[in-house]
């Protein structure tokens, strides 16, 4: 991901918040910027004295909040001068946390996050198809190139998102990009689920592909039909992995 929509990512992620139950909204912040690959195996979390103001809560919800993740395992702290808290990337063996969070869902809940997904990445690719330059279509086919590589769920989720968010932002709305930064938020961990199955992962950058080239065709319509078809292709497997979870729950 460009270092522009990286910045960008981070402040839609650690934006001030506004809604009650904070510790668990920070959490759920956290999560999803690791999850989504916006900070790198490794990377260094910002300090919690700027981090906290960032998200105007207190140092101490933050702190709860961090041991809730660290918990987790996707990240780890060290005291002393070159200290902080630094991001495990997730691997296979976060999946059952993954499919628990997908089985705590309705399936009303997950249709719904799935509208949501289609409505706003549909409208974002048509206005990409009428505004992208060659720029921005040759960094989408720089990021499709990277599925060659994605022989896991983590790193084809990874593309998968970014490809999704750097169409969003070819579309040169700032609110649609913002939305399809926040949908993502939700969906991703779903469709990581998804992208455990080589078949999936094939399929999926095959339809990616035929939509840059719909988007660099200018063939706004066309766009439309093929991220219609991109999603649904991801959707439904979704929900059937939601019944396949849920029934697997409830057992």
């Amino acid at each position: 991901m460009s270092d522009s929509l990286t910045t960008l990512t981070r402040r839609v992620l650690f934006a001030p918040l506004t809604e009650p139950g904070r510790t668990e909204t920070v959490v759920s912040r956290i999560r999803s910027a690791i999850t989504l690959g916006i900070y790198a195996n490794g990377e260094q979390l910002p300090n919690e004295v700027d981090l906290a103001a960032q998200l105007s809560i207190s140092p101490v919800t933050l702190r709860d909040a961090l041991k809730v993740v660290r918990e987790e395992g996707l990240v780890h702290t060290t005291r002393g001068r070159s200290g902080g808290t630094f991001v495990i990337a997730p691997d296979e063996s976060n999946m059952g946390y993954f499919e628990r969070s997908l089985a705590a869902l309705s399936v009303i809940e997950v249709r719904d996050l799935l509208d949501w997904q289609v409505a706003i990445l549909s409208q974002a690719a048509v206005l990409a198809a009428e505004r992208a330059s060659a720029q921005d279509t040759q960094s989408l086919s720089t990021t499709l190139e990277s599925f060659g590589e994605a022989s896991n769920a983590m790193a084809a989720r990874r593309v998968h998102s970014r490809f999704l968010i750097e169409l969003a932002a070819s579309s040169r709305s700032a609110r649609l990009s913002r939305a399809a930064i926040a949908s993502q938020v939700e969906y991703a961990p779903h469709a990581m689920l998804v992208f455990r199955s080589g078949e999936h992962r094939s399929a999926v950058a095959e339809r990616s592909l035929a939509l840059l080239e719909a988007v660099s065709a200018r063939d706004a319509e066309r766009t439309h039909a093929l991220m219609e078809e991109l999603l649904g292709h991801v959707g439904d497997r979704i929900l059937e992995l939601h019944h396949e979870v849920s029934r697997r729950a409830s057992a």
